[in-house]
């Protein structure tokens, strides 16, 4: 392993694992994701202090040069992390869907208990963010009014 890329890479692990460390110590990225990020740059840091092990790694993968080795483990690692975020963000998904489901079921039933009336015995209308309605369709929704209002004008 060529002394530039050595360096290069403890730089950048450093710096990786300061970072990390500093955004978990103010509560700004979970302990389970800032593990994985502290444990990679830290075994990033030994491969660049203890070029051996990347050597003898290559060596039993069959890799010539040991950058490159080490550029597939890198490769590697990161795919499966990709992999298993995309695992993650399936089922954060899928529980955002019911827990939408069952305030929307709610709603339902708290409508029908008030009678849709307010506490002051108006009408209740919700609000924009309570029908969870899309940007667009509060747009056409206030397109629709707008027209209507210049029909009845006209």
């Amino acid at each position: 392993m060529s002394q530039v890329f050595r360096a290069i890479l403890i730089i950048v692990s450093v710096v990786t694992f300061l970072y990390i460390a500093r955004k978990l110590k103010k509560s700004q990225v979970e302990g389970y994701d800032a593990i994985f990020w502290l444990v990679f740059s830290a075994i990033l840091i030994l491969l660049s202090v203890f070029p051996g092990i990347a050597g003898a790694a290559a060596r039993l993968m069959g890799i010539q040069s040991t950058e490159n080795a080490v550029f597939l483990i890198i490769i590697f690692t990161l795919l499966m992390r990709s992999f298993l975020m995309s695992i993650r963000i399936s089922q954060l998904n899928h529980k955002i869907r019911l827990l939408a489901e069952q305030t929307a079921i709610l709603e339902k039933k708290l409508d029908d208990l008030d009678g849709g009336m307010t506490e002051t015995g108006e009408p209740y209308e919700r609000t924009y963010m309570e029908n969870s309605e899309s940007c667009e369709s509060a747009e056409e929704s206030e397109r629709e009014k707008e027209a209507v209002k210049e029909a009845t004008v006209v």
